[in-house]
């Protein structure tokens, strides 16, 4: 029998593994707690939002009554985050920064606490509503549900089921696929939506998977997405979805996959796209009114941003110019189609490098670790396809200040704070698993191991440490500045060369 441990062992190293330590406990039992079910409706009426398209719930202000519902239930129960604490990661001191600073730069009298409130609060209490793995996958099946449901409505619509009353949208927009909700009233919004749904049920239900999720689940979600995207016809989403599906094939790949799948992306792949619809008209955008029109918004907010270091205020930039129709010239008002330029606009280049503080922050959390089991690795490798696909779209759609933005940021820092806990360091991933089986990271700085001289029925356990990053240091400070520039830089070349 031998025990290598250290000096000053935790209470995890010293408790054999056949007992029960106090998060293990939490571990096993209420994994669907009162707070993920909060956690969950609050995804499912943002996505789906039946408030938008019910006839009783139209006009009616549910997300209030459900913001004291749950501020209730963690008062009642207490935080079940491994980590306690508000502030204990920097995910969630870079949120409260950027709050701070959205109400601090709003013009006088200009009302934006209570909604910037809102956002953050939602932020917070979805991040200690994560608590276990168990509970992050759950949210992750049940966010991927809210797309495919999204998905469903509008194959049902196509089928003369109109469910959202989404109709008089499609036909507005001449026959491209559009549902009756504020979030997917035009057909790129619900494109871009609904497109991360393949990818992100590849990984959900495919990525060593059971034989169902494989035969049955994966496809049921994938035709039914492609078929609702097709119907947009958002050329956007098409180089969206492409690029975020051949991500699938790179993020913890051996080598030899990753370069076969952008090797085939490059080919096979940029030739596949020429077959969607509308894509033909990419090969002369200038030509393109819309585009036109998006980059005389994207040439104000830039001077907007230039002349105003702070911007012009929380959701004040509206590009407002003459456009000419014929013989006549008429005002339009055009949106930027840019979380980025909008964010730009609205809050200058200090506010545009805060939020591109925490969209890298939650980037670098599940980036720098490899998953101890499946599980694990499911939950990183679906949270990077969520930020990929935001990010992607950031550049055509504006998603800059919806509740999207902070619930992944907040997916994010769950996983952060379930690093930090060593709750990724239990029992219940090592033991009774035979030994080929378990996974354990590359870095690990010290193991405790138990014979069958213990007494104990494992044949044997195998804990490690590794170091976990948990500040904003000069790395963050050094990759904000640079994703700011880089922001800019894309910003200046689209005008200059489009």
């Amino acid at each position: 029998m031998s025990i290598a441990t250290n000096l000053n062992p935790s209470p995890l190293e010293t408790s054999p593994p056949n007992s029960t330590v106090p998060w293990e406990e939490d571990l096993r039992g209420r994994v669907i707690g009162h707070d993920l079910k909060f956690a969950a409706l609050f995804l499912i009426l943002y996505y789906i939002r039946p408030q938008d398209w019910v006839p009783g719930l139209a006009g009616f202000n549910i997300i209030r009554p459900l913001m004291i519902g749950w501020f209730m239930v963690l008062a009642s129960q207490g935080s079940r985050s491994p980590v306690r604490g508000w502030f204990r990661t920097p995910h969630d001191w870079a949120v409260l920064i950027f709050s701070v600073f959205i109400v601090w730069a709003a013009p006088p009298g200009v009302e934006v606490l209570s909604p910037v409130f809102s956002l953050a609060v939602f932020y917070f209490l979805t991040c200690h509503a994560l608590s276990t793995w168990d509970a992050v996958l759950i949210y992750l099946k049940i966010w991927n549900g809210c797309l495919v449901t999204l998905a469903a409505f509008g194959v049902l619509q196509t089928l003369g089921f109109d469910i959202t009353a989404g109709r008089s949208y499609t036909d507005f927009f001449m026959g491209r696929l559009s549902l009756g909700t504020w979030m997917a009233n035009n057909p790129n919004a619900l494109a871009h939506t609904v497109v991360m749904g393949i990818p992100l049920s590849y990984v959900l239900y495919f990525w060593r998977g059971s034989a169902a999720g494989r035969t049955i689940v994966f496809p049921f979600c994938a035709i039914l997405i492609g078929w609702c995207a097709w119907m947009t016809e958002s050329k956007g989403a098409f180089l969206v979805g492409a690029g975020i599906t051949v991500l699938i094939f790179v993020v913890g790949r051996p080598r030899w996959i990753q370069i076969a799948a952008i090797a085939t992306a490059l080919t096979l792949g940029v030739g596949a796209l020429s077959f969607l619809p509308r894509m033909e008209q990419m090969s002369n955008l200038r030509s393109d009114e819309g585009v036109q029109g998006r980059l005389m918004a994207w040439t104000l907010a830039k001077g907007a941003m230039d002349y105003n270091t702070f911007g012009v205020g929380w959701k004040q930039f509206i590009a407002i110019f003459p456009w000419r129709e014929g013989t006549r010239v008429v005002t339009v008002v055009k949106a930027t189609h840019s979380s980025y330029v909008q964010v730009g606009a609205d809050l200058g280049i200090y506010g545009l490098a805060l939020w591109l503080l925490v969209l890298w922050l939650a980037i670098r959390s599940v980036a720098i670790f490899k998953g101890w089991s499946d599980q694990e690795e499911r939950c990183r490798r679906a949270i990077i396809l969520l930020l990929v696909a935001y990010l992607a779209s950031g550049w055509m759609i504006n998603r800059q200040y919806y509740s999207e933005y902070f619930l992944i940021a907040a997916a994010a820092a769950a996983v952060h704070r379930l690093n930090l806990s060593g709750r990724n360091l239990g029992w219940n991933d090592a033991v009774g698993q035979p030994e080929s089986e378990r996974i354990l990271p590359p870095n690990s700085r010290k193991a405790i191991s138990w014979s069958r001289e213990t007494g104990f029925t494992s044949l044997s356990a195998t804990v490690t440490e590794k170091k976990m990053w948990n500040r904003v240091g000069w790395i963050d400070l050094l990759m904000t500045l640079s994703l700011t520039k880089l922001v800019v830089y894309i910003w200046d070349y689209i005008l200059i060369n489009l």
